[in-house]
């Protein structure tokens, strides 16, 4: 992880997922930090925005709400995929639908994964515990 940058940055408009995420983290009793931004195009300004010769402290990984308003989840994938600087970063996208068509678009569009929203807190904190383990090697 560069310096100031968090573990994980999602990008969900529901302030209520964020705050779920947060207290799983912390049931899990996790080290792991995450930063929250409720909005595509700020997500979209703090990832790209930047000089690119001087640039932002970036994520380990980046959970990315399928839909999303004004800009949805798959354009920002594209845009962080078109882009050298965040091209790397592994980029899960979840989804409430869980569905096979859905988890192979997203991965034609470039996503390093896909989950589908837990229903129940105890399947979101055993979703983090995986994400940990799997994607920040914890």
């Amino acid at each position: 992880m560069s310096t100031g940058a968090p573990d994980i940055l999602l990008i969900d408009d529901s302030p209520t997922t964020a705050d779920l995420f947060k207290y799983a983290l912390r049931a899990n009793k996790s080290q792991t930090t995450v930063q929250a931004v409720h909005d595509s195009e700020a997500a979209l300004e703090m990832l790209l925005g930047g000089n690119p010769t001087s640039p932002t402290a970036l994520p380990q990984l980046i959970l990315l709400d399928m839909h999303l308003p004004r800009v949805d989840g798959l354009e920002v994938l594209a845009q962080l995929r078109a882009d050298e600087r965040t091209r790397q970063i592994p980029v899960l996208i979840y989804s409430g639908a869980d569905a096979e068509a859905v988890e192979a678009e997203v991965m034609h569009h470039g996503a390093s994964g896909y989950l589908c929203k837990p229903a129940e807190f105890r399947e979101i904190c055993a979703m983090i515990k995986r994400i940990e383990q799997q994607w920040l090697k914890r």
